[in-house]
């Protein structure tokens, strides 16, 4: 089992960002990833938007991993500013996550925030949240447009979508494993 283990901030070899739109569940998800580590103390607020600024997480030595704020509904005034310069001026920024809330699907912020990460060629990941609220359908149908969008409409995003609950636990343990992966934390096995 992985665990993620947070210490004292500093220089790290990777860095990853949680990116998506306001009440989509990004911190829960990271406090979901961090269910190990019960010294991580991960804010999750019921109000929609509560993250204001950027907060990091780093893990052991191995990588640091940015809880962005919400966009949209609620998105802080200087998000643009805050969330653009972090982007294109973070050269070890291996992975960014955009969640997408699976019961709604994109929706034109997301869109727009496709658009900035296509823009600035930085390597990105789709995430659904929330799958246990989804009906089947309702999921279904999400999955296949945004798996349509991702290879029609996109070059810098990874072909896989995750599918994650952060109540259920379904998929966290898949997109732990990832990040490790991305971070250069899961050591890989020779087959020869």
């Amino acid at each position: 089992m992985l665990s993620l283990v947070v210490t004292k901030r500093s220089e790290t070899c990777g860095w990853v960002c949680f990116i998506g739109r306001s009440n989509v569940g990004k911190s829960s998800l990271i406090r979901a990833l961090f269910s190990l580590s019960p010294e991580v103390e991960v804010r999750v607020s019921k109000t929609p938007g509560h993250t204001k600024k950027m907060n990091f997480f780093k893990v052991g030595k191995k990588f640091t991993l940015v809880d962005m704020p919400g966009y949209g509904y609620r998105a802080p005034q200087d998000f643009v500013e805050m969330v653009e310069a972090y982007l294109q001026e973070r050269h070890n920024l291996k992975r960014t996550f955009l969640l997408v809330d699976g019961v709604v699907g994109l929706q034109k912020t997301d869109h727009i925030a496709v658009d900035m990460l296509e823009e600035f060629g930085i390597p990105y990941v789709m995430v659904l949240t929330k799958i246990d609220r989804a009906s089947r359908g309702v999921l279904l149908k999400n999955v296949l447009a945004i798996q349509e969008f991702v290879n029609e409409k996109t070059q810098g995003c990874f072909p896989q979508l995750f599918l994650v609950s952060s109540l259920e636990f379904s998929g966290v343990h898949l997109l732990r494993c990832f990040v490790a992966h991305v971070t250069g934390n899961l050591p890989t096995v020779d087959a020869n």
